[in-house]
């Protein structure tokens, strides 16, 4: 009990810690709110989705389902690859990004399809957008993280390779596979340029939405911190 104490203190013990969890959630909503709309415009989405959504297209199940099942499979690969135990508080940012993609796409947009070219890059567009904005403010949070980014850095460390040889040939080998599942609506034009375009966007958005890190560190929350202490 000690311990659930602590986490609770470390995590939520205050205002501002509160305000940055709520914030943290929004950031994984809105980005998977980004993905949905990827997805409806048919135009590509980002290499590591297109598996889920090839698998998705050619079993008939939701791609949220699948993504869970495959972030909880990297969990585990992760543990054994380090020798540790599994990050199971990962499941937090996992069900979630799960649970609401499944509502944006087939409860609220309800699967929608968009035929006219114009609107379809539109939507792709706003879409990477919200993902940008999700994903930057959501790894700004000192909360857990969806395991793909933590994978790459240990296969980073096992191979001596660089971030960026790592992250291309993971993508390139992701959106081979996703295209081989589901064809050309799943892999286009728009997964190369979220492949080349989506990681400086993140990075705009993961530089000012820096006060989200900063609500930690406050002073009210320092000293309600020391209170606790």
């Amino acid at each position: 009990m000690s311990k659930l104490s602590e986490m609770y203190h470390n995590y939520l013990g205050s205002k501002q810690k509160w305000l940055q969890f709520s914030l943290y959630l929004f950031g994984i909503v809105i980005s998977s709110l980004g993905l949905a709309l990827l997805v409806i415009s048919t135009v590509g989405v980002a290499p590591g989705d297109s598996v889920a959504l090839g698998l998705s297209k050619r079993f008939d199940i939701k791609i949220g389902y699948l993504l869970i099942i495959g972030f909880i499979v990297l969990v585990l690969v992760n543990a054994k690859i380090e020798g540790k135990r599994p990050r199971f508080e990962s499941l937090l940012p996992i069900l979630l990004r799960g649970w609401t993609l499944n509502l944006w796409l087939y409860n609220v947009l309800n699967n929608t399809r968009i035929d006219v070219l114009w609107a379809q890059w539109g939507v792709f567009v706003i879409g990477v957008v919200f993902m940008g904005l999700g994903i930057g403010m959501y790894l700004r949070a000192p909360f857990p993280h969806i395991p793909v980014d933590h994978f790459m850095m240990i296969v980073n460390e096992k191979t001596n390779q660089s971030k960026r040889v790592v992250r291309i040939l993971f993508e390139f080998a992701l959106a081979g596979l996703g295209l081989y599942l589901g064809g050309w609506d799943v892999v286009g034009l728009g997964t190369v340029i979220t492949a080349l375009f989506l990681g400086p966007i993140i990075q705009y958005f993961y530089e000012i939405t820096g006060f989200v890190e900063r609500l930690s560190h406050s002073k009210a929350s320092k000293k309600q911190d020391s209170v606790l202490e």
